[in-house]
This record gives structure tokens, sequence and C-alpha cells, in this order.
């Protein structure tokens, strides 16, 4: 299984990002902070890039839950949602958790399969 599902999207990049956060809480989940790289790297190099937002993505109970089995998870979690645009195309992502989540050991991968298809879920509700 691969790391990540990410979908090329017909919209705008402002469209794209609007519908993706709407779609994360119809999953079940919350956006509980974002950035933007692409204006890092516009201020720090003075690159200038096609936009590119990184969103944290979290359900409160299972980052609580996962916190009871490994107090430093917060070192791999939360969840990240991307939205970025590429060759003038726009595109919506997420990391897949079970997948992301394999170094903090088994357990974790068990309990957290179940929000794979949630972050999944997100994704493909962006039309």
């Amino acid at each position: 299984m691969t790391y990540k599902y990410v979908v090329k999207k017909n919209l705008s990049f402002e469209e794209a990002e609007k519908k993706f956060r709407k779609a994360i809480e119809e999953a079940g989940l919350k956006v509980v902070g974002e950035v933007m790289p692409s204006e890092k790297i516009k201020k720090g190099l003075g690159i200038e890039i096609p936009p590119y937002k990184v969103l944290l993505i979290c359900h409160a109970k299972y980052m609580h839950d996962m916190m009871q089995m490994n107090y430093d998870i917060g070192t791999l979690a939360p969840c990240h949602g991307i939205v970025y645009v590429k060759d003038n195309e726009t595109y919506v992502g997420v990391d897949i958790p079970s997948e992301k989540l394999k170094a903090a050991g088994k357990e974790i991968v068990e309990y957290i399969k179940k929000t794979d298809e949630m972050m999944r879920k997100a994704v493909d509700l962006v039309e």
C-alpha cells in the first residue's frame, strides 16, 4: 500500500481548498492547523512556486487513544492533507495514517486503520 492518496481535481486552488475543508468535516475529521509552504519558500528564498498548502487533520478521540498507547505519537501525528497546483492542474491529497504510523508500532497501526478510509473519503468528496 502507498503512503498517500492524491487526486487531480478540475477546480481552482481556492475552490479545491474550500471544498476539501468541508469534505474533511463530512468525513468526521477536523482541520487543526495549516501551513503554506509556497509562501514560506517565497518569503525565505525569494522563489515563487504555485500555491501549495498543507492541512493538519485530526480526530480528537483517535489522537487521545494513540497518546495512551505511545505518548510521543505527536512526532508522527496529526495526519496531513494537501492542496496544490502543479503544471496548472490542482491536486488534493492525504497521507494514509496506517502507512505513515508504522514506525509507532503494530498496536497503533491496527488501531488507526479505521481512519484510512475517512482520509480517502475526504479527497473523494471534493468535486
